[in-house]
């Protein structure tokens, strides 16, 4: 009897172990979406047409402060990552292209940084050349209050603040059909068509 109560319980705690890491996957956690940069689907519309919530971080490298709703006026991308994600790695060289591609335009570039250290984020900013504007959400504050559960994620908002589209993972930003789309918001240009 006690051979087979401790064999009940063993499958019992086995159970309850199996069914303790179901739980912990199915919670909205921030974690790495998988390595491989998308091609095809590469932007979502949003239909609904709303504002996110605002939000002010420090730039990394300066200092200085920036608020997402001193930016109304500008197609305005914001780009949740994290040098602890390899796709988020591959993804910000192409962002780095992209962005002297439309800099002085109507656009404006939020690479935000989710959790980490700054001095480690610094270094990685050094070493590989990375000159765009990274912000850096320390406490996760943003990404949570923005719903952000994995990472890349990219959100595009309209001039008017509102959101237009979401790209889950990494995307390619050298691809001209990303460009296209993004710069077809921009208001200086949607006269000259």
């Amino acid at each position: 009897m006690t051979a087979t109560r401790t064999s009940a319980i063993s499958h019992l705690m086995k159970t309850a172990m199996l069914l303790l890491a179901a739980v912990m996957l199915a919670l909205p956690t921030m974690r790495p979406a998988q390595a491989g940069m998308a091609e095809g689907n590469l932007l979502t519309p949003l239909g609904h047409k709303r504002a996110p919530l605002d939000f002010t971080l420090k730039e990394v490298m300066t200092g200085k402060p920036v608020r997402l709703s001193s930016l109304r006026g500008k197609v305005v991308i914001v780009n949740f990552w994290s040098i602890a994600c390899p796709a988020c790695r591959a993804e910000i060289g192409t962002i780095k292209d992209f962005w002297n591609k439309v800099k002085g335009m109507d656009v404006a570039l939020l690479t935000v940084h989710v959790g980490g250290s700054a001095e480690k984020l610094r270094g990685f900013m050094q070493e590989n050349g990375v000159t765009v504007p990274v912000l850096h959400d320390e406490g996760e504050n943003v990404a949570k209050a923005w719903g952000v559960a994995h990472i890349p994620v990219t959100y595009i908002l309209n001039p008017d603040g509102t959101l237009a589209f979401v790209a889950f993972g990494a995307r390619n930003w050298q691809n001209p059909q990303l460009l296209q789309t993004i710069m077809s918001l921009v208001p200086t240009l949607q006269g000259n068509e």
